[in-house]
């Protein structure tokens, strides 16, 4: 993601122009138009996804729907919360999604630890620990859902 468009992001305000230059180029953006549905289970479920723009709503199993916007926060950096196989986001408008992949966090992780620490705080999210740091097998994929910037 070019660095002057991930900046403008105000969850990124708090980073130094230095951490920006070492997280912009592990960040991607995609863009899904509304009423299109995601599955919030699998690779979204292993990814650190930030929406940028738009609203959407995600309904779990048995629960009302939750509207997310702009500076909520999901997937496997987000806070816990219990696993829903059948959790979907719709885009309600136009969403705009910041995405970085398990393996992009990975490679951050190893590389500049101390800046994936100021992304996450950024991001409003508590760290947890990662898989591959815990001894036994990879869990299945799990929803966790969800920081609000303004929380």
């Amino acid at each position: 993601m070019e660095i002057l468009r991930f900046a403008s992001l105000t969850q990124m305000h708090p980073l130094s122009h230095e951490q920006l230059a070492l997280i912009a180029p592990h960040a991607s953006e995609r863009t899904i138009p509304a009423g299109r549905r995601l599955l919030l289970e699998g690779p979204f479920a292993q990814e650190l996804v930030l929406i940028a723009g738009g609203r959407g709503l995600v309904r779990c199993a048995g629960e009302p729907g939750i509207e997310l916007g702009a500076g909520h926060v999901f997937g496997e950096l987000a806070p816990t919360r219990p696993a829903y196989e059948t959790a979907t986001l719709t885009a309600l408008t136009e969403l705009r999604l910041v995405v970085f992949s398990e393996r992009s966090i990975r490679i951050l992780r190893e590389t500049a630890p101390e800046t994936v620490a100021a992304l996450v705080a950024a991001c409003g999210v508590e760290p947890l620990a990662r898989h591959e740091e815990q001894a036994g097998p990879r869990p299945a994929p799990q929803l966790s859902l969800v920081r609000s910037q303004a929380a």
